[in-house]
């Protein structure tokens, strides 16, 4: 099997990039995975303010990820814990995985809970299909920073996806935020063969929203005793340095000393 890990930057690449890349890089060598970090690629660059973003779609479009059993794009604010060695790519078998953001699912404010939801409503109509929501009604949140592409299932990808453009069309006018990768690949999980990923391996870091207080503002921690990879998305995190970084990913919240 060749599977490779996969992760790009465009612009000027920060610190936390760097040190990412270093540790997925040895994690791939635990795990007898190859490694690509790609150096301001810019696939993608006439798509507006989330073109960076959208460029993991590479792996869609480059013949060269289609050599691999199996490709796992990162983004570049994510960190495995210390020790890492058990294998992702073990047991896959789909043509995309992806993880569910749970917390975003319930917690989202309401204002943006009713963006989300004129969005699937805007996508149910043009599209069909029904988007995946939970037991309450909410539509369930996947995050595109931990994704997993198989080489056979990127044929079905290219077959079945919604193409960009005419999905930038049909939902320009609703937000910014829908012009996003995530959505972009949200909107077509259900046109292809599909798994939802272990949420340890997206575990992820933020400051509550609305919230204020500097050095003492609140933090969601939704690490578990089944955390893999830690996604750190606090403000100004990718200048912090390695250190902090590492207590960030292994340690508990009181010991960040931020």
């Amino acid at each position: 099997m060749r599977n490779l890990i996969w992760q790009y930057w465009d612009g000027a690449v920060p610190p936390a990039a760097r040190y990412s890349s270093q540790l997925m890089k040895e994690y791939a060598t635990r795990i007898g995975a190859e490694y690509l970090f790609e150096d301001n690629p810019k696939h993608i660059k006439n798509r507006g303010r989330y073109s960076p973003h959208l460029g993991q779609l590479k792996v869609i479009d480059d013949p060269k990820f289609q050599e691999y059993d199996n490709v796992l794009f990162l983004d570049s604010d994510i960190f495995p814990v210390e020790g890492l060695d058990r294998n992702i790519f073990e047991g896959f078998n789909a043509d995309i995985g992806i993880c569910r953001e749970s917390w975003q699912t319930v917690n989202k404010p309401r204002n943006k809970k009713a963006e989300d939801s004129n969005w699937a409503t805007r996508i149910e109509k043009i599209y069909g299909g029904k988007l995946p929501r939970d037991s309450k009604g909410n539509l369930i949140i996947y995050n595109s920073g931990c994704v997993m592409y198989s080489g056979k299932g990127i044929q079905n990808i290219r077959k079945n996806f919604i193409p960009l453009d005419d999905y930038m069309k049909s939902v320009r006018d609703l937000s910014v935020f829908a012009t996003t990768d995530q959505l972009y690949l949200h909107a077509n999980l259900q046109r292809v063969n599909w798994v939802e990923l272990d949420e340890g391996w997206n575990s992820y870091v933020h400051y509550l929203p609305n919230t204020t207080g500097g050095i003492n503002r609140p933090i969601n921690d939704t690490r578990t005793s089944t955390t893999k990879f830690v996604h750190i998305q606090l403000r100004g995190a990718d200048h912090f340095n390695n250190e902090t970084l590492h207590r960030i990913t292994n340690r508990p919240v009181k010991e960040w000393n931020i």
